[in-house]
């Protein structure tokens, strides 16, 4: 089931607040800080936390290949 966060104005953005506690849950969880969230938009928005020391070939999504 997906959480529900709301939309809120700020300044002429708007923004969508995740609790702190996520955050230090996913940190403990790991060992490694969050220092950036990455945003996918294709349809819904996705995001996936950012670790320290993390390699851009870490973040970027395996795709399956197309079966023919």
């Amino acid at each position: 089931m997906p959480i529900i966060r709301s939309v809120i104005d700020l300044g002429n953005s708007k923004a969508v607040t995740i609790p702190k506690s996520w955050i230090i849950n996913a940190e403990e969880k790991t060992g490694r800080k969050i220092i950036a969230l990455a945003m996918e938009v294709d349809g819904t928005i996705t995001i996936q936390p950012i670790f320290e020391k993390e390699t851009k070939q870490e973040i970027i999504k395996p795709t399956t290949p197309n079966a023919t």
